[in-house]
């Protein structure tokens, strides 16, 4: 059967229970771009138990800097320096956010506070097999 892509509004997993379901190859976890770099530029909302939040601003302060560097070279060597210089940038700042994506991926596996914390604002996405999303569905109440 074909995997579908749930949210959290609509499938109720608790940490447990994804691990378990990650663990078997039934259920792939994912989150938002966006939702990933607030989480890893906001203080506290992080997971406790990794350091993913030091490396994805290291990394970035590496991008900057390259950057920097290749505008400075533009002006006293060469004009051309700050093209590999954008180049760079732009190859060290995709492979970060990606990195990132995955370090908060991993985290949740091991850290039940930071699952939930994120679980609560509604930012898990569940890729999963329909008939074994059908166990956590929400029920939906008439109004």
């Amino acid at each position: 059967m074909e995997k579908k892509v749930f949210t959290c509004q609509e499938i109720d997993l608790s940490h447990e229970q994804m691990v378990t379901l990650r663990e078997t190859g039934h259920l792939n976890l994912g989150i938002d771009n966006s939702l990933a770099l607030q989480i890893s530029n906001a203080r506290g909302l992080g997971p406790a138990k990794t350091t993913e939040s030091v490396a994805f601003h290291f990394w970035n302060w590496v991008a900057f800097g390259v950057f920097g560097f290749s505008i400075y070279w533009s002006f006293v060597n060469a004009w051309w320096w700050f093209i590999p210089g954008i180049l760079a940038f732009g190859v060290v700042i995709r492979a970060n956010k990606k990195g990132n994506i995955s370090n908060l991926l991993d985290a949740a596996m091991i850290d039940q506070d930071f699952y939930e914390r994120v679980r609560e604002v509604g930012g898990w996405t569940y890729q999963i097999e329909e008939d074994v999303a059908g166990k956590y569905r929400k029920q939906k109440k008439n109004l």
